[in-house]
This record gives structure tokens, C-alpha cells and sequence, in this order.
């Protein structure tokens, strides 16, 4: 009989935008639940509601919740007015998905937020984001190498989950992103930064809680990055199994 694999939540949404060349694309896609299913973990969707007895719902029923990728998260969670540098927002993933994070907060169901993740990660545990980082670094944080290749290096904390996943003191990354973690919660510590002192992962500050976001996105170098497929394959075997 083969091992009972883990079940993992993905928070799901389904609106797609048009980007810079006017293909349709939506952040949600299949590589995230992809890469879990082949490092290790069984998948369902989770899709957006406003009912907290559903996201209860939803939180009985897995063994942990990934946090995908997408649009920038709406300011006023941060009590800030919007800079003009603000991209889109969706004000309905933005809500939801600070709600299933404060949930899995509450109930200790681990996490794993990617890109957009992160962020959410941060948002709803009561830090604050730069809405736009094109005045505090000169470092490319969107590059302009495809989504597989990696471009830049992230180095992380001693004793994180980050770190022993990289099995190194480093790794490089891909990079997507123009918003980015400022102020950090009190259950969040930094735990990867770039060169230019970026924080690029967080993880939860309280032992007994296993939350890890990551700035980049492991999901699209999975095929032809060792440090990927483990930071999937690790965090799939950390899940408890009911």
C-alpha cells in the first residue's frame, strides 16, 4: 500500500488579465498545484467566499494551504491611500484570502505563500508592504529573462526552513514582483533577503506553526532547479497526514 500523501488547500481565483502583450493569462495556474502534486501532495481548490463558516469548512478538510501568485493587494489593508505606481487589485481574492490566512493562523494549518502569497502572508497578520520598490533599489526585481531562468540571489537566515530546503546558505531565484514585505508582523520573521536588503522570505516567528512565503516563483523553475523541487517536496513531507 503507498504512503497516505498530504492534502493541500490552493487558494483559487479565477479572473484573468491582459498583460503588456495582450495574451490572457490568470495567475492561478496549474503549475502551482502541479509542482505540489509532483513533489509529494494531493491538491484541491479553494475557491473565493466571503462565509467564514465555509472557510472553516475548507480548513477541516486540509492538511495545509497554499497561497498562489497574482494582482498587487489593495492598500487600505494597510490603513494607506494608494500610490500611483499601485497595479491591479481584486478586492474579492484580496479579501478572501486574508481571511483563509488569518483561519490557518488560528488553527495552526500550515502554509506555504508564493509571490502574491507572501505578501498575503504579511497583510493579514497585521504588517505593511512598499507598494512599489522602484525608489528603494536599483536591483531588478521584474526580470527580463524568462519566467523558468533564475536571475537573481537570495540569501537566508541560519536555522529557517528556508535555508535547510535550499540545503545552502543561498540560492538564486526568479524574480517577478514590484511590491514587497516592509513592516513585519510580530508572528513573521524575515528569513531571505537580496542584496539589497529585500526581504524575499518570511517565516512564522511561532515554533509551533509552520507558515513559509516565499518572493519569487519556485513553481515556474521547477523542472530545471534542484532548490524548487525541494522547497515543494519539503514542505509537502512537513504536512501532517490525517
Amino acid at each position: 500500500m503507498s504512503a497516505k500523501r498530504p492534502l493541500v488547500g490552493m487558494a483559487y481565483c479565477d479572473t484573468a488579465v491582459r498583460d503588456n502583450e495582450m495574451r490572457m493569462r490568470t495567475y492561478c495556474t496549474r503549475k502551482y498545484f502541479g509542482a505540489l502534486q509532483r513533489c509529494g501532495a494531493d491538491v484541491i481548490l479553494l475557491p473565493p467566499t466571503d462565509e467564514s463558516r465555509v472557510i472553516g469548512r475548507y480548513l477541516d478538510l486540509v492538511d495545509g494551504v497554499l497561497l498562489p501568485g497574482g494582482e498587487d493587494i489593495d492598500p487600505r489593508w494597510m490603513g494607506e491611500e494608494p500610490s500611483s505606481r499601485l497595479g491591479g487589485v481584486n478586492p474579492l481574492r484580496d479579501a478572501y484570502e486574508i481571511e483563509l490566512t488569518r483561519g490557518c493562523r488560528d488553527r495552526h494549518v500550515p502554509v506555504l505563500g508564493i509571490c502574491r502569497g507572501l505578501q498575503v502572508l504579511v497583510v493579514a497578520l497585521g504588517g505593511t508592504l512598499h507598494q512599489d520598490i522602484s525608489d528603494i533599489t536599483r536591483l531588478q526585481h521584474s526580470q527580463q529573462a524568462p519566467r523558468w531562468a533564475t536571475s537573481h540571489r537570495v540569501s537566508f537566515e541560519t536555522d529557517s526552513h528556508i535555508r535547510e530546503w535550499a540545503a545552502g546558505a543561498d540560492a538564486f531565484t526568479n524574480s517577478f514582483h514590484h511590491q514587497a514585505a516592509k513592516q513585519l508582523p510580530d508572528v513573521l520573521k524575515a528569513t531571505g533577503r537580496t542584496a539589497d536588503g529585500l526581504i524575499e522570505a518570511v517565516e512564522s516567528s511561532d515554533s509551533g506553526w509552520l507558515a513559509v512565503g516565499v518572493q519569487w516563483h519556485p513553481e515556474e523553475t521547477l523542472s530545471g532547479d534542484e532548490f524548487s523541487r525541494r522547497l515543494f517536496t519539503s514542505f509537502a513531507a512537513a504536512l501532517p497526514k490525517r
